[in-house]
């Protein structure tokens, strides 16, 4: 116990000495208690920041969602620009998630190049429902970003899972990600536009036959909320979406859209105890739509009701 404070207390000390700011010199001189730290020492210090990494990367700040991407000094969450994020699972080793986002490229990359906090809710989520719910199903994930969702119902025993998304760059994290957490036979990835499918595509991930769709922090861009509605649509099954409020009342405009849309939607609350997974994070389970399913789809929402109990 002493060793984990210890190695927490100093990934906080460290947070200001290697975070996106890059401030490493006044951090320095602040801790120090000097007015000016000398540029080799400050160049000598940042060849620490490999150690600093994999320290982050298992602190809660991390692995529990406990803070926005965004704070009041608009400094990003290190946490989405560390090259590997661990994500504990209860009895099993741990997730070991790549990211493609870096200092550099963070203002061009894709925001599916990182794990977003709304992942991380759906991912713990997903592990409480616990195998029993998952295993045997077919699962398809949009938005995949680095794979999250689509690794975590592999593990848990989903027979089988399409990692969807629209950047190819994407995709191929998403893939990576998946053999890297040795589930690759069971996780293909495949690009998907959102929208109602027209009669032309056959080979659409949309006109084959899934149990349950999963889906986290897709719904940030308010002007995709009706292609996304009309996919939840078309895949003609229950769909289970982690939403993170980034703006005042936007859970609540996207449960009435959702409603308005004539989606039946239930709310649960987050798994997280603490910070902004437990506080600004959502799930959304939305119920199949009504009429024909897809053939030999799954028990639908009346199932997914025994399961959850909401």
């Amino acid at each position: 116990a002493a060793a984990l404070a210890a190695a927490a207390g100093g990934v906080v000390v460290a947070n200001g000495l290697f975070g996106v700011l890059d401030n490493t010199g006044d951090e320095l001189a602040d801790l120090l208690g000097v007015d000016e730290v000398p540029p080799a020492a400050v160049a000598a210090v940042r060849l620490l920041q490999p150690l600093y990494e994999p320290l982050k990367a298992v602190s809660p700040s991390c692995t529990e969602a406990l803070y926005p991407e965004f704070n009041e000094v608009n400094d990003w969450n290190d946490c989405s620009l560390l090259p590997r994020r661990v994500f504990w699972r209860p009895g099993a080793p741990p997730l070991l998630i790549r990211q493609t986002m870096t200092k550099a490229n963070m203002w061009e990359a894709s925001t599916g190049s990182a794990v977003w906090g709304g992942g991380i809710v759906l991912s713990r989520y997903m592990e409480e429902l616990g195998s029993a719910f998952w295993e045997g199903k077919r699962v398809l994930e949009l938005g995949t970003g680095t794979g999250l969702g689509s690794v975590t119902a592999a593990k848990l025993g989903a027979a089988r899972v399409l990692a969807t998304d629209r950047d190819g760059k994407v995709l191929a994290l998403a893939a990576q990600n998946a053999r890297a957490n040795g589930v690759g036979g069971t996780v293909s990835a495949a690009s998907l536009s959102w929208g109602r499918p027209g009669p032309e595509a056959a080979d659409s991930p949309l006109a084959k036959s899934w149990d349950v769709v999963i889906g986290a922090d897709v719904t940030y861009n308010r002007d995709a909320w009706p292609v996304l509605f009309e996919t939840i649509e078309a895949a003609r099954v229950p769909c289970l979406l982690s939403a993170s409020e980034r703006r005042p009342n936007e859970l609540a405009s996207l449960q009435d859209a959702m409603r308005k849309a004539g989606l039946a939607v239930e709310l649960v609350d987050s798994p997280m105890r603490n910070g902004y997974g437990a506080d600004k994070v959502k799930l959304f389970w939305v119920r199949a739509p009504q009429g024909p399913t897809q053939e030999g789809a799954g028990k639908g929402r009346e199932g997914i009701l025994s399961v959850t109990g909401v």
